[in-house]
């Protein structure tokens, strides 16, 4: 198996948008349900939440990170400062610790991985490739509310990210948030 990470840049889109398609929950949500507070995520239509979506990919930093498998994108990791995603920062397992620097420190609020590509390591991989892009853009750390599994997954329980495969990835555990939920961060190591 020959996995490799890259920044979702514009230059990917097509591996993007062919990844985001191949899925009920990614094509109706285009990963923005984090990014759209309140009311406003029923205003926007899926074309709408898609070109959305489009927009933040043309810029810079990408939003995320993209999984390879033998050349053929298979895993998705949304990673951003912590302001791009308000509806995480209110939410009662997701919201940062008091006085967190929303701008330094970053989430990782989605994962997508295709099924066929499942239980290989993925989310471990887009987790650490996720936290290199983050440092590379000036993240003093990055957090994730993970799920706790306690009996098998149902349908998109997993999207949040699973505490095994990050704490494979060099994440903590740092404040449990409810019974299936812990915000989990990760710091790089000291130079040297």
């Amino acid at each position: 198996m020959s996995v490799t990470v890259y920044p979702a840049t514009s230059d990917r889109w097509d591996d993007l948008e062919a990844l985001f398609e191949s899925a009920s929950a990614t094509r109706n949500c285009w990963c923005m349900w984090w990014r759209i507070a309140g009311n406003a995520w029923r205003e926007i239509d899926k074309a709408g939440r898609k070109t959305a979506f489009r927009n933040l990919v043309d810029q810079h930093p990408a939003p995320g990170v993209l999984a390879y498998l033998d050349g053929r994108a298979v895993g998705w990791a949304q990673a951003t400062p912590r302001r791009a995603v308000p509806r995480f920062n209110n939410g009662r397992t997701s919201k940062p610790e008091q006085g967190a620097d929303l701008d330094k420190i970053w989430t990782l609020s989605c994962f997508f991985i295709r099924s066929e590509a499942r239980k290989q390591g993925l989310m471990e991989e887009l987790a650490r490739g996720a936290c290199a892009h983050a440092v590379a853009h000036g993240a003093v750390s990055v957090e994730a509310s993970a799920f706790r599994p306690t009996r098998p997954l149902e349908r998109s329980e997993g999207y949040v990210g699973l505490i095994g495969p990050l704490n494979r990835a060099g994440f903590i555990e740092i404040a449990e948030r409810g019974t299936h939920r812990t915000l989990m961060r990760w710091t790089p190591a000291p130079d040297g």
